[in-house]
């Protein structure tokens, strides 16, 4: 089966799939990846604005031997750019880390 895909949707699966060892050891985190397990994209609902009680969902869960990881990917094409290396995250995604 082929699968094709683009953004960061396809990008995050590829880089969980593939480069999970990368992912762990750059936030310093020893865990064997083969025993980890990876919600990819589980869905909390979407903002739907202001009013909306809705808060948006991660675009991936690690939980591994030593922590849980909630993530947001972002590729060079996103409209949140870095800034001094740091990518500052809209509202809603802040909200949905605090949640």
């Amino acid at each position: 089966m082929r699968i094709l895909g683009y953004g960061e949707d396809a990008l995050t699966l590829w880089a969980i799939k593939n480069k999970l060892d990368v992912i762990l050891g750059t936030v310093g985190d020893l865990s064997d990846p083969s025993i980890c397990q990876v919600f990819f994209r589980p869905s909390f609902g979407r903002s739907g604005g202001d009013t909306s009680p809705q808060f948006g969902e991660f675009d991936f869960i690690i939980l591994s031997q030593n922590r849980l990881y909630l993530g947001e990917s972002k590729w060079d094409r996103s409209s949140q750019r870095l800034k001094d290396g740091v990518l500052e995250l809209r509202a809603e995604q802040k909200r949905r880390h605090e949640i």
